[in-house]
């Protein structure tokens, strides 16, 4: 007859001491790393996001010559374009910024189409789209403090 060790239990573990209670010490390192990891990636996973869907991502500005205003018309037919995230006017409606993926459309179109009907237009400037709202977003910090 073969030695049954669970037979037996109860008495070695009487005998020895050895009982199990409450949660074990590994069982609370592993909480307690992920509880830390888990906050750690709270913090920067949203500005990695961020960062993934804006990296691609550039400004236009344009200016009609003789500082018109643009046609609601031009912006609607902009923003359906293929590789154009965002456009948008400025508070006078005298720039256009165009929001546009880099690796799909370049601003070198966008004048093609001002050309099309008929606007004479220049190219202001050209920056990265997070360059840009970061630049807005201290220019509304600057006028907050001088008000």
């Amino acid at each position: 007859m073969t030695w049954d060790p669970e037979k037996y239990r109860e008495k070695r573990e009487k005998v020895f001491g050895v009982r199990k209670r409450g949660i074990s010490f590994t069982v609370i390192l592993v909480v307690a790393s992920c509880v830390i990891l888990g906050g750690m990636a709270s913090l920067g996973l949203p500005g990695a996001i961020s960062y993934m869907r804006t990296r691609h991502l550039d400004d236009a500005i344009f200016r009609l010559e003789g500082n018109q205003t643009w046609p609601n018309g031009l912006i609607v037919a902009l923003g359906q374009m293929e590789g154009v995230a965002a456009a948008s006017l400025d508070t006078h409606n005298t720039r256009l910024v165009v929001t546009f993926d880099r690796r799909l459309s370049q601003p070198q179109v966008f004048v093609t189409l001002f050309g099309k009907h008929g606007l004479k237009s220049t190219l202001l400037n050209r920056v990265g789209h997070r360059h840009h709202m970061t630049t807005l977003e201290n220019e509304k910090e600057a006028q907050g403090e001088a008000s």
